[in-house]
């Protein structure tokens, strides 16, 4: 009786391993999204990249406009119009982005 109990347990382990296994294998071929494509129709990205950068940003010049912008963007995404909201969310980056070490001015 305990041959055939630890037997089991043996199987069961064996198969808890190879789906450990499994998963890990999917998690590290997953590809990573950072947030930081530009481009690609959904706005969501620009969005996510936008909201990583504002508050490290808050020295730019343009910063409250970049805000502005962004909140347009965010109406645009919320009524369907993703490529006006790509638009306004590249124009709200740039407001904050350094450009050779210097914010732009307009």
């Amino acid at each position: 009786m305990t041959m055939i109990v630890a037997l089991r347990i043996n199987i069961d382990m064996k198969l808890i391993s190879i789906l450990l296994s499994i998963l890990l294998l999917c998690v590290l071929v997953a590809p990573a999204q950072a947030g930081h494509s530009t481009g690609n129709g959904t706005c969501t990205d620009d969005i996510i990249h936008w909201q990583n950068m504002i508050e490290k940003r808050s020295d730019a010049p343009l910063y409250e406009e970049s805000k502005q912008v962004q909140s347009k963007a965010i109406g645009a995404k919320v009524t369907g119009k993703t490529d006006e909201c790509e638009t306004l969310m590249e124009e709200a980056l740039r407001m904050i982005r350094k450009t050779d070490g210097e914010y732009p001015t307009e």
